[in-house]
């Protein structure tokens, strides 16, 4: 297998695996409001349990895709992994915080900035791993 598809297959894999253990930290959370609770089992009909992982394998898809980008396009400076995961997860992230914000929930700032930054430590934590398994930039080819 090359490297190019253990970041593909391996950064997806290990978003999968975050997106359930996201969803496991909310159904184990005492603070749920009634209104959200009834969303908190594990179920094949659950949507939020599929967003969430969903949201997750696709921060670890393309984090493992973008491996080739050691430095930034815009401003040129050496782009280092953890940022570069940082950012990606962040970014992909804010779909789900801005829905989950305006979900009718008490806190929605709260909450938007806890699934963005959440999805930010997700996408660095898989970059590192991708890039010390399988390499970035020109170690990739």
């Amino acid at each position: 297998m090359n490297k190019i598809a253990i970041r593909l297959c391996g950064g997806t894999i290990l978003g999968a695996l975050f997106g359930l253990l996201c969803f496991y930290g909310f159904t184990n959370n005492p603070h749920l409001d009634s209104s959200v609770q009834i969303y908190a089992t594990w179920s094949f009909s659950n949507l939020i349990m599929w967003d969430l992982i969903a949201n997750r394998s696709a921060i670890g898809f393309v984090v493992g895709l973008m491996g080739f980008i050691t430095i930034h396009p815009l401003f040129g400076f050496k782009l280092p992994s953890f940022l570069r995961g940082f950012v990606i997860g962040s970014f992909i992230s804010l779909t789900l915080a801005i829905g989950a914000a305006m979900g009718g929930n008490n806190e929605p700032i709260k909450t938007f900035w806890i699934l963005t930054i959440t999805g930010g430590i997700i996408g660095l934590i898989i970059d590192v791993i991708l890039t010390k398994i399988a390499g970035q930039g020109a170690d990739l080819k």
